[in-house]
């Protein structure tokens, strides 16, 4: 961490439990400066997607920080297409807690929240964000918009905090059942979050906005599937903290402009990138995009490097056909939007979430799977051993990898870089694992 970082973080430790206003006043201008930074002194290193991909991602969290009176808090998986037709501005809970990570100051509310009664093994994402709350550093929003995807943590963070800032909490339940049943009470709910929300902002909803982000969010989804063989054979320069951006831009941002730009530019860039050679790592669930180890191994690194992650690949836009009609269908715009939460991977039994990280091995022609086990996510950790065993079986090296997404003191770094430099010695002297035969191991 830079000597800034540090005094930063040092500064709202001290002072978010008793000047909270004046806290939340100085992290806004901390990330308005970092992003006039970003835009005009970016790094040389980054092809131009992933440079417009941070400089939205910054403009999406100063927009929802800034006016909380014209934004909604939402959880990663909630699509946000309804927000753009009322012209709300969504405040992705995960990704308010990366950001105080970044700026180096998550520690003040880690311990506002363990000082409240939250446990110590509770996620950190979350935990972060109650502490926030009962700092007072977390801006009221509008209101709260959550999915019961992908943990039980959000059945019962997002209900604490609205009452917390006594605001109104829209939660929609996606049935475990992977089917067109649970589609359809999945779209009735959101036909009903819309009404609510009418009633609520005083706003009309325009419809034809609607439709014109769902159709936006299709033609994104479609050019994401257009850069996978790509993936293969080509090295596009990036970062730990790139994936993490990425998968804002195709959840919460889903539907925007912004978004389809980036989908346009990404493509352009693996069109025009150079032939790879080094070994391909799919990652599954977040990343420790702060910890240096980490970042020294796999960041803007030929030889060794991310090609894809699970969180940019939940939903998969083509079915078992090869098709993408199905998935990509715009026709009911509440039902396409319902389909992106019950087909997800990280609905339903852990065996799909495992099939869906086979395909996109497959798709890129991984040499290995790295599976993050963050801290507090029993979701994950509780699978991690069924999920190396059935990859392993399948031809993919598995490392599970344990560590924390937001908070630094959650992890050991002599530990994190013995384990991932080993796994990566061996990925570096060992055959590829691309397995495309008929009788691949299925899940």
């Amino acid at each position: 961490m830079s000597s800034v970082i540090q005094k930063f973080g040092d500064y709202v430790d001290r002072e978010a439990p008793r000047n909270p206003d004046k806290v939340r006043r100085r992290i806004l201008t901390a990330y308005r400066l970092f992003g006039w930074y970003q835009k005009h002194f970016p790094d040389k290193r980054k092809p131009a997607s992933r440079k417009y991909l941070a400089d939205q991602c910054m403009n999406f969290m100063i927009k929802g920080f800034s006016h909380p009176e014209n934004a909604a808090m939402v959880s990663m998986f909630m699509p946000c297409e309804i927000l753009q037709a009322f012209h709300l501005n969504p405040m992705c809970a995960e990704m308010f807690s990366t950001y105080l990570n970044g700026a180096g100051a998550e520690k003040a509310f880690v311990d506002a929240a363990e000082e409240a009664g939250v446990s110590g093994t509770y996620c950190s994402y979350h935990k972060v964000l109650i502490g926030a709350a009962k700092t007072g550093v977390l801006p009221k929003t509008k209101c709260i918009i959550n999915t019961s995807l992908a943990c039980d943590a959000n059945n019962l963070t997002f209900r604490s905090l609205a009452q917390m800032m006594e605001v109104s909490q829209h939660y929609i339940d996606v049935p475990y059942r992977r089917n067109e049943i649970s589609v359809e009470y999945v779209a009735g709910q959101l036909r009903e979050m819309t009404e609510a929300l009418e009633k609520e902002t005083g706003r009309p909803f325009d419809e034809n906005k609607l439709k014109e982000a769902v159709e936006r969010s299709a033609q994104t989804l479609r050019l994401l599937n257009e850069t996978i063989p790509y993936r293969k054979t080509k090295y596009l320069a990036g970062d730990l903290t790139s994936q993490l951006y990425e998968a804002l831009m195709l959840h919460n941002a889903l539907g925007s402009e912004e978004a389809l730009q980036y989908a346009r530019l990404l493509l352009e860039d693996y069109r025009n990138a150079p032939e790879g050679h080094g070994k391909k790592i799919v990652w599954m669930h977040t990343n420790p995009f702060w910890q240096k180890c980490v970042k020294d191994y796999l960041n803007y690194n030929e030889d060794i490097y991310v090609t894809a992650t699970e969180l940019s690949y939940d939903v998969q836009v083509t079915d078992e056909n090869g098709s993408s009609d199905t998935l990509l269908d715009t026709s009911d715009p509440y039902v396409f939007m319902a389909r992106r939460l019950v087909y997800d991977a990280y609905n339903g039994p852990v065996t799909d979430r495992i099939a869906a990280t086979r395909k996109t091995a497959d798709q890129v022609q991984a040499d290995g799977v790295v599976v993050f086990c963050h801290w507090g996510c029993k979701e994950t950790c509780g699978a991690s051993g069924q999920i190396k065993d059935a990859l392993e079986k399948a031809g993919y090296p598995c490392l599970v990898l344990n560590g924390d997404g937001v908070d630094r003191h959650n992890t050991s770094d002599g530990q994190v870089s013995t384990r991932i430099g080993a796994f990566m010695e061996m990925l570096e002297t060992s055959g590829s694992a691309a397995n495309d035969t008929e009788d691949a191991y299925k899940i």
